[in-house]
């Protein structure tokens, strides 16, 4: 496993054009957290995991495997990559996990069947609210939080209910999604690590 659980990953503006073209084309989306409105920044999840690990992306293939993950790596390893967005870095200046926010996988998102989950988290600098929407500006850091095996989350994840308030950072759940704190995900597995040449 990596040293560092938290990893700060390279991402470019190549990419937010391509996860803006995706998202625009995609639109609304039903087993979605933000009915879609996080689409771009998932998107931009995918890219910048599939290009820190060598992976491909299949999330707008054709099939119905396009469900089910969203990232295929070089050993065949189907991977689905969950993007939240924050105005705050995850990690203290040490590089130390911060302790108290979590990851989600929503419950109309059980269905999908991947090999691993990885875990990402996008730092803007600033959000504002516009028509009832929370739009995002200026990206920081993004940030892999860490990995987790479908059965090993599902077995240490909070089901939280849809309005219920998560009373170790005062977040609003949205819908019915499982959560689980950074702190309980594996590092990012060596495997995908890139390798120092």
């Amino acid at each position: 496993m990596a040293q560092n659980k938290i990893i700060r990953i390279p991402w470019d503006d190549r990419m937010v054009t391509r996860a803006q073209k995706k998202a625009k084309s995609l639109g609304k989306i039903n087993n979605s957290i933000l009915k879609g409105g996080g689409n771009a920044a998932g998107y931009l999840g995918e890219e910048a995991v599939a290009a820190y690990i060598k992976a491909k992306i299949t999330s707008c293939d054709e099939g119905r495997d396009k469900y089910d993950y969203d990232i295929t790596t070089q050993d065949g390893r189907c991977i689905e990559v969950k993007t939240k967005r924050r105005t705050v870095s995850c990690i203290d200046r040490k590089g130390n996990d911060i302790g108290h926010y979590e990851v989600s996988v929503a419950k109309t998102s059980v269905h999908q069947r991947p090999d691993l989950y990885i875990f990402v988290s996008i730092e803007f600098e600033d959000v504002r609210k516009v028509n009832g929407k929370k739009l995002y500006y200026g990206i920081r850091n993004i940030e892999i939080l860490g990995q987790a095996e479908p059965e090993d989350y599902f077995a240490k994840a909070k089901l939280m209910r849809k309005d219920d308030v998560d009373q170790s950072n005062g977040f609003v759940t949205l819908v019915d999604m499982y959560n689980l704190p950074i702190s309980e995900l594996e590092p990012l597995d060596d495997s995908l690590l890139p390798q120092k040449q």
